[in-house]
């Protein structure tokens, strides 16, 4: 009986129909762009053999994501987010199906893919302020929290599944096939939204769309709730998270293993993530966010601190899943707090910025490497770790706001 109810309180969200759709359909979706970028680098790489190139994809893919987020935000404020989700996906599947009959067909070339690339940039840069903006339209207030949660557990599921899935099926079958299957993750999340039916919470927002986007912006400038989590989570994308673009350094420079060793450092912090997106689904009824919030960004300043100069690789494992797990404890709850208290005209376009930090991580990656090259990577990962963590005394001492939230 107990275990029951511990699972009841855990999947909470996941009685209610409309959500039940959505999230089956986010684990179809992410599966897709996970196995999504493992194959495209792969085909880069086959096609060029230059990680340059790799780098070039890359930002070929990030420039209209970043540079548009903004704008797909204020566009879910103002129109049918169920609907954008479904034609973003549908255009995305299509996509995969294109390139992935080029590479079967043996008419592929590297121009083909950076068109991919910046199409899947483009239309993600419309799709994701909509999937956030989507949730209270499918559950009770005072279910947000535990849907907020069980939505990022997905993502870190898909992390630890989807490059594997992807490197089999390339390995098995072909990078054509790798796409192929991303086709029919894609059409299956299209499939499942489109049996939602929800009504919108309040009216569209109104004026042009520029106006809308600087409303937004001059919301997030007048509130500190609002710009000191979006400012903590800024934060830790451009300094926290540099380990991630660093771990291959550590891996055979400092630990001394290979690329097995590599991969498990990768594999447990991927599971301490889950771990850690479980644990806030489960306190979703707790309150004292703003201490989680907190307490999670000391904890993993801390954590960034003793990783960057352990040189034991079993303790580095251990470490790094606990980086996994609090970095997912913080960031969830953050995220929690802004759907819990956005006011919902204004939710896509704050969320799209909320969802932008993750794509500002490669410009923390480039201050981090030239520290690294002149420093060493253990100097530029404590330092990012110092940071965060002061970030968050900082937010102890100085903003009762985020502090005090429930």
């Amino acid at each position: 009986m107990k275990s029951e109810s511990m699972l009841r309180r855990l999947f909470a969200a996941l009685s209610h129909r409309n959500y039940r759709y959505y999230w089956l359909g986010q684990l179809s979706s992410v599966l897709a762009l996970n196995m999504e970028l493992a194959a495209q680098a792969w085909l880069v790489f086959l096609l060029t053999d230059s990680p340059l190139m790799l780098g070039v994809a890359g930002i070929v893919y990030a420039v209209p994501r970043v540079s548009l987020v903004l704008v797909g935000g204020a566009i879910a404020d103002r129109a049918d987010k169920r609907r954008i989700m479904v034609v973003t996906q549908s255009l995305l599947a299509l996509a995969y199906l294109v390139l992935g009959l080029l590479v079967l067909t043996e008419r592929i070339a590297f121009w083909h893919v950076l068109v991919f690339a910046f199409n899947s940039g483009f239309l993600r840069a419309f799709d994701r302020p909509s999937r956030y903006a989507l949730l209270p339209e499918m559950v009770p207030r005072e279910e947000l929290a535990n849907a907020v949660a069980l939505g990022s557990s997905v993502w870190q599921a898909c992390r630890l599944v989807g490059p594997g899935l992807a490197g089999a099926l390339i390995y098995w079958l072909g990078v054509g096939e790798a796409f192929l299957a991303c086709f029919v993750s894609s059409t299956a999340a299209v499939a499942l939204w489109a049996f939602i039916r929800t009504r919108p919470v309040v009216a569209p927002a109104q004026g042009g769309v520029w106006r809308n986007i600087v409303a937004g912006l001059d919301f997030v400038r007048r509130n500190q709730l609002f710009y000191s989590l979006l400012g903590l989570t800024f934060f830790n994308s451009v300094f926290g998270m540099s380990y991630v673009i660093l771990l291959p350094v550590f891996a055979r420079n400092i630990l001394l293993v290979d690329s097995r060793g590599f991969g498990l450092l990768q594999s447990v912090s991927g599971v301490g993530a889950l771990l850690g997106t479980l644990t806030v689904a489960y306190l979703a009824q707790a309150g004292r966010r703003g201490w989680q919030v907190l307490a999670g960004a000391a904890a993993f300043g801390a954590l960034l601190v003793l990783f960057a100069f352990s040189t034991s690789f079993s303790l580095s494992l251990a470490l790094i899943f606990l980086l996994g797990l609090f970095n997912q404890v913080y960031l969830t709850s953050i995220n929690t707090i802004l759907q819990l208290n956005l006011p919902n005209e204004l939710r896509g376009r704050v969320l799209g910025l909320f969802g932008l930090t993750w794509d500002l991580m490669p410009l923390g990656g480039a201050v981090s490497g030239t520290v690294a090259e002149y420093a060493g990577a253990p100097v530029a990962v404590a330092m990012g770790g110092f940071l965060v963590a002061v970030m968050a005394v900082y937010g102890m001492l100085r903003l009762p706001t985020v502090r005090e939230i429930e």
